[in-house]
């Protein structure tokens, strides 16, 4: 009993030494910085300057902090090099400043312009003039007239495609000639073009156009207005023009626009085209389900030339309609050919005529196949992802490139794809709008006169000049010819849609050269 109660009293006299020591530590120990407090003062602003490792001197917008081996370090957003901006929570300590956290922060958070308090402007939009060759994408940038390069703590993004010459980009970037980019990223290409001033769009703004579908609009026309998926708003300023068919959903329209201060999509001009046709208006036509493809035939029908054709990886169906023609050899599996076609309301690509050919359609990389059509759908955010055009999807990655020179990419742009197969999937290689066929500013109509010969003006891309009345114009890869009125050949009457005042064709369609009119009767 007495043994018992020996050791009860030295457990607990064992006890209480143990806490008298642990508060004695907690007294006497230097205490290690906490997480910062929620009143701890904060900085934001450009690296300029920082120690090899943690532990030194740190000038972060003009400002010098201390940072010890347990000062908490974040690099979400970025490497903290200089150029960065960065956040710090902090402790005033005598006269200097004691580091509790530093953390990267987004360029914009450093500035109005993404630059620091001293008003450097660090954030920027521009087209990409010249890039390092190698894959790793580090060295020298030459992006809007300016010098830049790029590092391994470089933060690159491509939600808007790959990197490559005329490319739009946003760049994060520190002072400097070259200056540090600490972030690079691929944009759509409105935020790189500036108004000048000119007409009503305001000066130095990001502005744009686009082709696209109407979604929604206001009737009274004043108010907001999706196009091609894209919002829009228009107020009495905006000019409506209602020329080709009145405004209703599924309409083709053009709309010009610029970014505000608040980033809203301000419209200065909504002008209708056409309304998408998929089941034909009996004119002949299918406007906005129409296109064109240069592939290699994959399969064809066994039995004559009617049937399933896999053309490029796609299917095409032709039928007792469909005109064929072989003057740039037979048909046969391997061959190139040409394949004008339409959707059907069930989806389906219908062939109006296939010819052999010489041509590739100017692809960029040989073996590629070439399509053009119009965006059905495309990927909530950024580019990449599966597109459906003309009922065929097409899957971008990082890698894939896009030029968006003639028009912003939106359900019911008119767009040339090029792309390779692998397997089941079609993988975009480059992805260009263009003006639709018939939604161009002018229309000609006279004889053909005259066709030289190709002339490249560009990667992979080939125009010819054509005569017609008299006039010269420029017919290219993308331009949409249709000769269901007759052979195109010199002598042919035909009818030119303009896309603008160079003479650039979106459309050449044949018509009889005599015009019938209807006989009246009193």
């Amino acid at each position: 009993m007495m043994k018992w109660q020996r050791h009860s009293i030295w457990r607990i006299t064992l006890t209480a030494g143990l806490w008298t020591v642990l508060l004695w530590l907690a007294a006497n120990a230097q205490a290690a910085p906490a997480l910062p407090a929620s009143n701890s003062p904060e900085w934001r602003g450009l690296v300029e300057s920082r120690p090899a490792g943690i532990a030194g001197e740190w000038v972060i917008g003009g400002r010098t902090f201390l940072a010890t081996n347990s000062t908490q370090i974040e690099q979400e957003q970025g490497v903290l090099q200089v150029g960065v901006c960065a956040e710090v929570k902090y402790r005033i300590e005598g006269s200097g400043n004691r580091a509790l956290k530093i953390e990267s922060a987004e360029n914009d958070e450093c500035g109005p312009d993404g630059g620091s308090d001293g008003g450097q402007s660090r954030k920027r939009y521009g087209l990409v003039e010249s890039m390092p060759p190698s894959d790793d994408l580090i060295g020298a940038w030459r992006i809007g007239g300016e010098e830049y390069v790029t590092s391994a703590n470089t933060y690159f993004e491509q939600e808007h495609g790959g990197y490559g010459i005329g490319a739009c980009v946003e760049v994060y970037a520190g002072v400097g000639t070259p200056a540090p980019i600490s972030k690079l990223s691929t944009e759509k290409s409105y935020k790189c073009r500036r108004s000048d001033g000119g007409g009503t769009i305001p000066p130095t703004v990001p502005y744009g156009e686009l082709y696209g579908l109407v979604n929604e609009f206001p009737p009274s026309l004043i108010g907001n207005w999706v196009v091609g998926g894209v919002s829009f708003v228009a107020d009495s300023s905006t000019r409506f023009e209602q020329k080709r068919g009145s405004f209703a959903v599924n309409t083709l329209v053009e709309v010009k626009f610029y970014v505000d201060a608040n980033g809203l999509n301000r419209a200065t001009k909504i002008e209708s085209k056409y309304r998408s046709d998929s089941g034909g208006d009996g004119n002949g036509t299918h406007e906005g389900n129409e296109g064109h493809a240069y592939a290699a035939v994959e399969a064809m029908p066994a039995n004559g030339l009617i049937g399933d054709w896999t053309l490029g990886g796609l299917l095409y169906k032709s039928d007792s309609r469909t005109r064929f023609k072989q003057e740039h050899g037979s048909f046969a599996v391997g061959g190139m050919v040409k394949v004008r076609y339409y959707l059907d309301a069930a989806q389906n690509r219908v062939a109006r005529k296939i010819e052999t050919t010489s041509k590739n359609g100017g692809v960029e990389v040989p073996g590629n196949f070439k399509l053009y059509g119009f965006v059905q759908s495309m990927p909530s955010t950024g580019f990449n992802g599966t597109w459906v055009i003309n009922g065929a999807q097409f899957i971008a990655d990082p890698n894939s490139l896009f030029d968006e020179t003639q028009g912003l990419l939106a359900v019911g742009a008119y767009v040339e794809v090029e792309y390779t197969q692998e397997g089941a999937d079609a993988r975009i290689y480059k992805l260009e709008t263009h003006v639709p066929p018939g939604a161009g500013a002018a229309n000609l109509y006279g004889a053909l006169s005259n066709v030289s010969g190709s002339v490249r003006s560009g990667a992979g891309t080939y125009n010819e000049t054509w005569t017609i009345g008299g006039q010269a114009v420029t017919v290219t890869d993308a331009t949409l010819l249709s000769d269901l009125g007759g052979e195109m050949e010199i002598g042919t009457w035909v009818l030119v849609n303009l896309a603008d005042t160079a003479g650039v064709a979106t459309q050449i369609e044949t018509v009889p050269n005599t015009l019938y009119l209807p006989l009246t009767h009193r």
